[in-house]
């Protein structure tokens, strides 16, 4: 199904489509049957969301050793300007050298934590065109699975129905047939005959 989707007025912000490969639902429905294009797009919203958690780990991390070089900072001027201890000039130096490279990375993080959301519900919005194009393959094959069943049944129901009748018409031509014997000659000659005819 070559067609491609565009939804009217931000369909996805507007129905606020959760991230597709959590929700139960479409797990049941489109984990045996994806397409291609929907495993590719799977493996790159995983990539997104793994990122994300990555950077904002990393961010954690960064915000905690920040805490402790500035500690550092403040114990070593302290040390400097009371003790006038030289030693701890470079000390300093390379405390503040630090404090400026996490700044940076910290910097940088934020910068692709921001743009984090708009890329993963990018890439969420592509799953979901693809999901709805291969839903709608499963609800054609779906569909003529359906009447396919639909008319064996109706060809069992209609076997069926011959069959009760020959059931009917078996039964019915027994009865008479015992009718018959029975007004001929007897119910006790009857039931001697039935031994020997009937074993």
């Amino acid at each position: 199904m070559g067609k491609d989707i565009d939804f009217r007025d931000n369909i996805v912000k507007r129905n606020k489509i959760p991230i597709l490969i959590y929700v139960p639902e479409w797990i049941q429905l489109f984990s045996a049957s994806r397409s291609r294009s929907m495993q590719k797009i799977i493996t790159g919203l995983e990539e997104l969301i793994a990122r994300d958690k990555e950077c904002d780990s990393e961010l954690r991390n960064l915000e905690k050793r920040k805490k402790t070089v500035m500690n550092k900072i403040l114990y070593l001027s302290k040390d400097i300007n009371e003790n006038n201890d030289k030693e701890a000039l470079p000390k300093m130096e390379q405390a503040e050298k630090e404090i400026l490279e996490i700044n940076t990375k910290i910097q940088k993080l934020l910068k692709e934590l921001e743009t984090m959301p708009n890329q993963i519900n990018d890439m969420n919005t592509r799953l979901l065109k693809e999901t709805i194009k291969k839903a709608y393959e499963l609800i054609k094959e779906s569909r003529s699975d359906a009447e396919r069943s639909q008319e064996q049944i109706n060809d069992f129901r209609q076997k069926l129905s011959e069959l009760i009748q020959s059931k009917v018409d078996a039964e019915e031509r027994l009865n008479k047939l015992y009718s018959f014997i029975h007004g001929m000659i007897g119910a006790a000659e009857m039931e001697s005959l039935d031994e020997s005819f009937l074993p």
